[in-house]
Order: C-alpha cells, then structure tokens, then sequence
C-alpha cells in the first residue's frame, strides 16, 4: 500500500537510480573515452581532435561513480554492522531474562560495537585493495623490472615503484598515476563518509577542495608541497561529490523535467569550455582550470549518458558492459603496453583506436581472470 503523501512512481520516471543500473555501461564509455584521449593524433588529422582531448574526462566519470559505489559499499557494512549489534542485544537480554542487570552490559556493548566497526572497516578496505592492488603488482611488474635490468633503475626505485608508484608522489611519474591516486582515496573515504554521516553540513567539502585547488597553484606554501601532483588533488572534488550523491542514488531519487534541461544546458556549457580550451587555449592556462569545468561535465554526461542507456536492451549494451568489467586491466595495459607499439606502424587515428581498444579488453580480460582466481580466496 502506498502513503497517502506519495505518489507511486511512475515507469517512466527517470531517477538518480540510473547511476547505479547503468554503472558498467558508463565505466566503459569512459574507459573509451580515456583510449581515445590517449590514442592523440596531430591536430589537423582528424575533426575529432577536440572532442578526443577532452575525453580526459573519463578519469572524473570513473572517480565519480567510484564515489559513489564506495557509499553503497560504506552503507551496506554500517547496515551489517547495526543487524549485529541488535542480534547481540537480543541474544544478551534472552540470557538476562528474569535476571538483575548485569552492571557490565553497557561496557561490553561497547565493546562489541568496536570491535564490528573494526571488522567492517578492515573487510572495506580489503575489498577495495583486493580489486586493484594484486592486477597492478602484475602490470607493475611487467613494466618496472625490465628498466631495472636495463640499468635505468635502482634496486631501491624498482621496489618503491612496484609497491607504491612512489615516482608519482615523488616526481609526478604519470605512467600510472591514476592507481596511486585511487588507492589513495579508497584510504581516506571512509573518514570522509563518516564525517558527512555524522554532520551532514559536511558534505561542503568538495567546494573546500576546489579552494584547494586554486590554492596549490598560486599559494606557494601549498604549490612546493602539492603542485606537482595538480593531476590528483584537482580530481579529489569530483570523487566527494560521487560519494555526496550516493545516498540520492541509493533511494532513487527522481529527477523532473526541470532537472534534466539543467544537465542538458549544464552539459552543454562545460563541454562548450573544454572544447574551447582545447581548440586554441592548450598550454596558455593551468591545467587544473579545465579539471575545474570537467566536474560539470562529468556528473551532467553522467546523468545524461545513463538515461540515454536505460531503455537500452541489455545486448546493445553488452560491448561496453564488458569493457566497464575490466576497465581497471584495461587502464594498466593499453597505453604502455598496447598503444606504443602500435604507433610505430602509422596506421592513423581510427585503426589505431580501434586495435588498443581490442587488443587491451582481451588482455585486460585475461588478467581479471588470472587475479581473480588467485586473490578469490581473499576477497
């Protein structure tokens, strides 16, 4: 039965929801988008150059769906977490039934609610590094130890390098950056999530955070300290605001009418900036400018993309379902190990986007299988 104060919903009432349901199909069209930036290409080689530039901007799709995904992951476990404490308040007062109270109880609530916060936690975050951690020790690997044999590495770089990508904190090595910066924010997500539980007027800070941006660019305290990795902290907005809207993703939301001709217009905007920036502005402003826009750009073509896949059977969004599976295997292989060797043969924008694109989902592919069945045990 449904409240006198609601509605039911009507079937075609499109939802934040679709965040969630089409989550694989956008994790492909922005690993697509990621190849296609890559892939470059001089400028006058093809009308598609802009548009190619800007598909950096699948980095700020992945990190705001991530977001997202970690507060259902954050919310399930503090639901798991409460079904205990209640199962162990039952059992406590059926065995204290008929008996005086045992002045001890309270303390040994406590205790148990620490120590399920402190199993939920530890399982969060092995989740978390299980997906990404064991298929970057591979690709890792692959890549670090020949330049150690090679003699361009120190024992010492090579092991720092495998373990950590410390050559991105260190000295900005953009190789694979997008694994330490990840890894980082899986690390301080679940204080963020808790702090916006707690005090919601929290939720604030991904507009600190692009202060912070601006910050690490013109206060010289912050920039000696942090400019070097602009390429991280200016992404850090994007992914609190994935988390920010986990919970209106979460209960499915509707979105009227209104709503969607402010992403339409808002889409339109932003992707208006960046094509700008890219035209004819590349190399006269700072980079951490057209991050900026991206974020716009990136929830608005979020929202946008998952309604245009809603109505789509699940065969035609099947291709980019599947790359969505193994985008992770598919950022560590394509460009170094794919995507070079390929341009040496000149075969043009398109052949050459098409085969990395091939090429690295059968190989990303074949690694999920391989780490999947070695870490199953430990996730």
């Amino acid at each position: 039965m449904v409240a006198a104060n609601h509605k039911p919903m009507d079937k075609h009432t499109y939802t934040y929801g679709c965040l969630s349901s089409q989550r694989g199909r956008l994790m492909g069209a922005a690993m697509l988008m990621v190849v296609l930036f890559h892939v470059g290409g001089a400028r006058h080689d093809t009308i598609f150059y802009c548009l190619s530039r800007c598909g950096n901007v699948g980095v700020d799709v992945f990190l705001f769906l991530s977001g997202i995904g970690l507060w259902f992951s954050w919310s399930r476990n503090q639901l798991r977490i409460k079904n205990e404490e209640l199962r162990i308040k039952n059992e406590e007062l059926r065995k204290n039934a008929g008996e005086a109270v045992d002045e001890d109880a309270a303390p040994r609530s406590v205790r148990s609610h620490s120590s399920l916060s402190c199993s939920s936690l530890m399982s969060f975050f092995r989740r978390r590094y299980v997906r990404v951690y064991p298929a970057w020790l591979v690709v890792a690997c692959l890549y670090y130890l020949p330049r150690y044999f090679d003699g361009h590495l120190s024992a010492a770089d090579t092991a720092l390098s495998i373990a950590l990508n410390w050559g991105f904190w260190e000295h900005d090595e953009l190789t694979f950056w997008f694994v330490p910066s990840i890894m980082a924010l899986y690390t301080v997500a679940p204080a963020y999530m808790e702090l916006i539980r707690r005090h919601p007027e929290c939720r604030l800070m991904p507009v600190v955070a692009m202060v912070g941006c601006v910050l690490a660019q013109y206060w010289p305290p912050l920039h000696s300290a942090v400019g070097h990795i602009e390429i991280f902290t200016s992404r850090i907005p994007i992914f609190l605001i994935g988390i920010n809207m986990g919970q209106a993703v979460m209960e499915r939301r509707p979105i009227k009418r209104a709503g969607w001709w402010m992403l339409l217009a808002v889409f339109a905007l932003s992707a208006l900036a960046c094509v700008n920036f890219e035209d004819g502005l590349r190399g006269r402003f700072p980079l951490f400018l057209e991050r900026m826009v991206y974020i716009p750009l990136a929830v608005s073509m979020s929202l946008l993309l998952a309604r245009l896949m809603e109505p789509m059977p699940r065969w035609a969004g099947a291709p980019l379902a599947f790359v969505g599976a193994v985008s992770l295997e598919i950022y560590l292989i394509h460009a170094q190990f794919v995507l070079l060797p390929l341009h040496r043969l000149h075969l043009g924008y398109w052949p050459t986007a098409i085969a990395v694109v091939v090429v690295s989902a059968l190989l990303g592919w074949l690694l999920h299988k391989a780490v999947g069945l070695l870490t199953r045990k430990i996730a």
